[in-house]
Order: structure tokens, then sequence, then C-alpha cells
């Protein structure tokens, strides 16, 4: 089977990642967790180069206030006189969501790590015609045994099921004892949680007022946390690029699209971990955990490097040489 560039680059090394991971503490929850870990740990300097950026955005700020008040008749003129100074500063504007931008390469690489775990966590070969037939056995079975849970699925060709639907086979080789037999297993349960569910299955359930499988119902804890700590973790981050003495004018484009992305990223993230599988969303809670606390100790390692970041000022630069100010 051929494999794509991003499957090659991204999702392998990936995959092999976890499956080293869940080799050792076995347990899916546990292993996307301390992956998470690692690939920030990973993106540090990355992120130590986009707060420096972002600190130094917030130090250009009296200066883009006080354009704002000399051109405040002229827009035109003030969008041409605050580009001169973020290229005269190196600072870019969307210098601050790089980390984030960085992460959704990942995101749907892991994406696809979660939705076939049985490929890539246990190291299963699908292309093997009799790894095939023991989908057919599965399927069959199921369909025997629990109608009502296989479903619309059992339409489906051993093609399609192991595709799209590793997890699925694998809790059903479980429920028919197969699971070790065919090195299927894998430990879905984590902090009371089925991982193995989706978290919009927790609304219908809690919709319908079923709460027998109360590992399922919690799972809608998952994108109200990954919503909650994206919104800290952006809100955080506006924070690191406003100057406290400097009032917030709506004019300044990097303000703009920082607010904008404040709204839209925690929509989006709510979105994905509701409607994807579950091991997404924990991989996005604590990603954005350790987004917060390498923001802080960042921003207090900048705060003592302070007489390291000044600032160019454009116009006053042609009068008087170069001329650089702290603030």
């Amino acid at each position: 089977m051929k494999l794509s560039l991003f499957e090659l680059l991204i999702t392998r090394p990936l995959g092999f990642i976890i499956r080293m991971i869940y080799d050792l503490v076995q347990n899916y929850g546990l292993s996307i967790i301390l992956f998470t870990i690692i690939v920030k740990l990973i993106l540090m300097p990355l992120q130590a180069k986009s707060q420096k950026a972002m600190k130094k955005q917030q130090k250009i700020q009296p200066i883009i206030a006080e354009l704002q008040k000399k051109y405040a008749n002229d827009q035109q003129k003030l969008q041409a006189e605050m580009m001169k100074v973020y290229k005269e500063n190196g600072v870019s504007m969307t210098g601050g969501c790089l980390p984030l931008l960085i992460q959704f390469p990942i995101l749907i690489g892991l994406y696809s790590v979660i939705r076939r775990p049985i490929t890539y966590i246990k190291g299963i070969n699908f292309a093997d015609g009799a790894v095939l037939e023991q989908v057919k056995t599965v399927l069959a079975q199921m369909t025997e045994k629990f109608p009502e849970i296989v479903g619309k699925l059992s339409t489906l060709t051993p093609e399609q099921l192991h595709k799209n639907y590793q997890i699925q086979l694998s809790t059903w080789a479980d429920k028919l004892g197969l699971a070790n037999e065919y090195g299927w297993h894998i430990n879905f349960k984590f902090l009371g949680l089925d991982l193995s569910g989706v978290p919009s299955a927790a609304l219908s359930a809690i919709s319908r007022g079923d709460f027998s499988d109360i590992g399922t119902v919690l799972l809608i804890l998952i994108p109200v946390f990954a919503i909650l700590t994206t919104w800290l973790s952006m809100r955080q981050s506006q924070k690191l690029t406003q100057n406290p003495n400097v009032k917030q004018n709506d004019d300044d484009p990097s303000q703009s699209m920082s607010k904008s992305m404040n709204m839209m990223m925690p929509i989006m993230t709510g979105f994905f971990t509701f409607s994807l599988p579950s091991g997404i969303g924990i991989y996005w809670i604590v990603s954005s955990i350790m987004q917060i606390v390498q923001q802080y100790v960042l921003d207090r390692y900048f705060n003592e490097k302070e007489d390291d970041f000044v600032v160019t000022v454009p116009n006053k630069n042609r009068k008087n040489g170069k001329k650089r100010r702290r603030s």
C-alpha cells in the first residue's frame, strides 16, 4: 500500500510514539496525555520564539497609541504608519498564533491515529488477508448477537470497517471475547470515562434521560473543559500582547485579530471535540493546559530580561539616526 507524504511524515511517526507510550502504560487516555506533554515539550522552542515576538508587540503599543492619536482622522495613513512600526521592529501580527497553527497538522495526524487505534496503537496490519477475515468474523457474530449495537455498520464491508471504525472493532471484539486472541484489546477506560465513545453520544443519552452508561454520559465534560481551557489559553495570550499602560484601540489590526481568535478558537474547539473521537478532546485539553503553564513560565523569564526588549521608532530614525526606546 502506497503511503501519502503526510502519512509518512506526520501520521506514522505520531502513531509510533503513541504505540511506544501505550506499551508502557497500557491505557488509552494516559497515552494521549503523555503524548501531548511530549509534543508540547518538543514545541517549546517555537513557543519561546513566538512569545518573545508577543513581548515585543506589547512594547511597541505606546508607539502605536501615539500614531492613533496623530492620525485619528486619516485611517489610511494610520494603517501605513503602524505597518512601518511592525516591520521596523520585526513584529508579526500573527506571530503569537503560530504555536496554535502549527498544532493543526499534528491534530490531523493524531485524528488518523485515534480513528485507527488497532493499526497505530496495536500495530495490526490490515493488509493481511487473515486480519480481514477476523473482521468478517467479528462483524458476523456481532450482527447475530448484538444487532442493536452494530446498527447500520452491519452493511459495511470489512475494508470500510477497518478504515473508519477501528474503535468499534476493538470494543466489539472485547464484547465477543476475541480481543486478546486477535490482539485488538485497547483499554479505553480513563477516570470514569469511556473514551471509545464520542461526546455527542453523551448528549444523546442525556436527552433521552438514559444514565445507565455513566462512562458515556460523562464524555460531555470533554468539550466543556476543552472550550474552557482553550478560552483561558487564548485570554492569557491576549494579555501577554497588551501593554497595561496603554489603552487598547480597535484600530490596531493586531488587537482586532487577537479578539477574533479569542472568539473563534473556543467555538472551533467545542465543535471538533464534541463531534470527533474523545481522544481528540483529551489531547486538546492537555495541550491547552500545557500552553497556559508554558506561557506563564516564559512570561516570567522574559520579564527578567526586560532590557533585551527595545523598540525602534521609524519616523524618528530618519531625522535623528537610530533612536530606540524602552517601554
